[in-house]
């Protein structure tokens, strides 16, 4: 047996979550997408609305300053980059450009089309906007993937689900605002760290409405699993219960033994020989064949060609803030078997 456990992060404002899955992007999705990164301070508009909100331009095409510029922002660099400067020897990028491209350059996160030319005004494919995220997450191109055929990597991090190949027409800036988005819950090579929480960590997050909530598995065997929740360190709100209610594995119901509370959580924890703390804490028994044998995507291994089936298992929670103030939304944890 064979199993991917991908530590996955859920972003939620305090005005709703907003989920984005590694799917292809669908006009809303990508609109929630930028929405989310928007509301972290690492995505900008290309102007605003007549009503004040900012204006993506979701449906617009992306050149390859553009989407370096995307790269910075993502990583909470732009403040860095503008500071600093960086110089790079592309000579066809325009004065807003160079001290994007530049701490890109320099970070080792991209390259020019020759040792001169950036090609700063092409149009940017998906192999090279993820190529980019995959840099930044600490992989290298010749060594863990090949830029050329990017995806195979993203869509084995779940960072993509099988949308772009060498194929895909067009790669729009509501597909580099999805991608990034998706990207936030991708861990980082030869951690156990997501890229969000990385950030979180270094304080690149922007807003003080953002709540980040980080989950992992205590235990999983055969038909049983069991996860503990909390928020991220670093997150400005405080929690006295947090509530899961509707657990499926696969889209199949399944038993489940739920503390909601921090007091719940340690005493239990502390039965079974657990030293840890958290906010919620669920086990799950379930039909593990069965849940392999109703799941709907599967994982392409690129090194055997192999696939294998995925099973998610989705929590649907509600969390109470000190404060009386509530805030719900889904979880994914995907696993391959």
């Amino acid at each position: 047996m064979k199993r991917l456990i991908t530590l996955l992060l859920s972003l939620s404002l305090v005005l709703g979550l907003m989920s984005v899955p590694a799917g292809a992007a669908t006009a809303q999705e990508a609109q929630e997408a930028a929405e989310l990164l928007y509301n972290m301070e690492l995505f900008k508009g290309t102007g605003n609305n007549p009503d004040g909100t900012p204006n993506f331009n979701l449906s617009g095409s992306l050149t390859r300053d553009q989407a370096v510029t995307m790269l910075v922002r993502l990583l909470g660099a732009e403040e860095e980059a503008l500071a600093k400067n960086y110089s790079s020897p592309f000579t066809d990028l325009q004065n807003w450009a160079k001290p994007y491209v530049g701490y890109a350059y320099r970070m080792g996160l991209t390259n020019g089309v020759d040792a001169t030319r950036f090609g700063a005004k092409s149009t940017t494919t998906p192999a090279q906007y993820l190529t980019f995220i995959l840099r930044a997450l600490g992989y290298q191109d010749g060594v863990d993937f090949s830029w050329n055929r990017s995806w195979e990597l993203t869509d084995y991090l779940g960072i993509t689900n099988g949308e772009y190949n060498a194929a895909t027409a067009q790669f729009l800036r509501g597909d580099a605002a999805a991608v990034s988005a998706s990207a936030l819950y991708a861990v980082m090579k030869g951690t156990t760290q997501t890229l969000l929480i990385h950030l979180a960590n270094q304080g690149a997050l922007g807003g003080n409405t953002v709540v980040v909530w980080n989950y992992g598995h205590l235990k999983m065997e055969e038909d049983f699993a069991s996860f503990l929740f909390y928020p991220v360190k670093g997150s400005p709100a405080s929690f006295q219960a947090f509530y899961l209610d509707k657990v499926t594995v696969n889209s199949l119901n399944c038993t489940t033994l739920q503390l909601n509370t921090p007091e719940e959580v340690s005493k239990y924890l502390a039965s079974i020989g657990e030293d840890a703390s958290g906010f919620g804490y669920v086990e799950i028994t379930y039909d593990q064949q069965a849940a392999i044998e109703a799941a709907t995507q599967e994982y392409l291994d690129p090194n055997t060609g192999l696939t294998y089936p995925i099973v998610t298992y989705t929590f649907q929670y509600t969390a109470v803030e000190n404060n009386g103030n509530t805030i719900s939304g889904t979880l994914f944890y995907p696993v391959y078997f």
